[in-house]
């Protein structure tokens, strides 16, 4: 009687062990499965490079192997010779009214295309390759911009626009007093911007008379330690029914970025620190 009972229960087991050593070996099955259906290292690495919105991630590189949004230590990065002399055969490259310009979203690049700079970051990416963030000189260059600009569906960009305030030497002098109406230029070749409530001076003035407050532009405050709250200038199109303008904003917005051509003195020194290489 022991030994049937004893024979009943190993039958029993085996019966309720055996579903469970299938449903094991089903779900080691199906982890190999998963294991071949996860992405290659390669395209992970890609998807890497961007965040969930869609954006190019810090830390990405471009196909040339240089950052695209380089610190450089917190300094003005210096241009590099065999960058300058590819950037005419860059994709995104483009001539208007004889200037050199480079779109970031015509880029066949997507860790381009997709990229949004601070203006630090994005004034570096320009230098390294002899060139700097626009500055615009005319309501026709203006245009010219703003056509690129709607074809690409962009609505705005980084110029070189900057406030002289307490992060650039010198600005305390007298002849940039008041701030919001004489203390404005173009970092990219250290010109004055002119005065911004005068529309028919011999400079183009392309300042908005709105904004985010109603308020014409550039509208942002000096703080009590120096440094403006709205330093940097974009051109936005038509964020206020105010068409193609200029506007202040802060300097650490994320945005696509024009660049253009050094000053041709700039280009030139370049050239001669490095007469191996043909700059164009």
């Amino acid at each position: 009687m022991l030994r049937a009972a004893l024979l009943l229960l190993a039958v029993l087991c085996f019966t309720l062990a055996e579903p469970q050593n299938n449903g094991f070996r089903q779900s080691r099955q199906s982890n190999r499965n998963n294991r071949n259906n996860r992405p290659s290292r390669q395209n992970r690495q890609n998807n890497g490079q961007f965040g969930r919105n869609g954006v190019t991630r810090n830390g990405a590189k471009d196909r040339a192997g240089t950052e695209v949004y380089p610190g450089c230590n917190g300094k003005v990065c210096l241009p590099e010779a065999n960058l300058c002399a590819n950037r005419k055969n860059k994709q995104g490259h483009q001539l208007i009214g004889g200037k050199s310009y480079w779109f970031s979203w015509n880029s066949d690049e997507a860790v381009l295309s997709k990229a949004r700079w601070n203006w630090f970051t994005a004034r570096n990416y320009c230098r390294k390759r002899c060139m700097d963030l626009i500055s615009i000189e005319s309501n026709s260059e203006q245009n010219g911009i703003g056509g690129v600009m709607k074809s690409g569906n962009v609505r705005e960009v980084w110029t070189s626009g900057r406030l002289c305030d307490k992060e650039v030497d010198g600005c305390e002098q007298p002849r940039f007093q008041p701030y919001n109406i004489r203390g404005w230029f173009w970092a990219a070749t250290l010109q004055g911007m002119g005065e911004t409530n005068v529309f028919n001076g011999r400079r183009f003035n392309g300042w908005s008379d709105t904004g985010r407050l109603n308020k014409a532009q550039p509208d942002g405050i000096l703080k009590a330690d120096g440094f403006g709250d709205q330093a940097c200038t974009a051109l936005l199109d038509n964020f206020f029914n105010d068409g193609l303008s200029w506007h202040d904003t802060k300097c650490n917005d994320r945005r696509h970025i024009v660049c253009e051509d050094l000053p041709v003195g700039n280009i030139n020194f370049v050239r001669q620190q490095n007469p191996g290489v043909k700059i164009p």
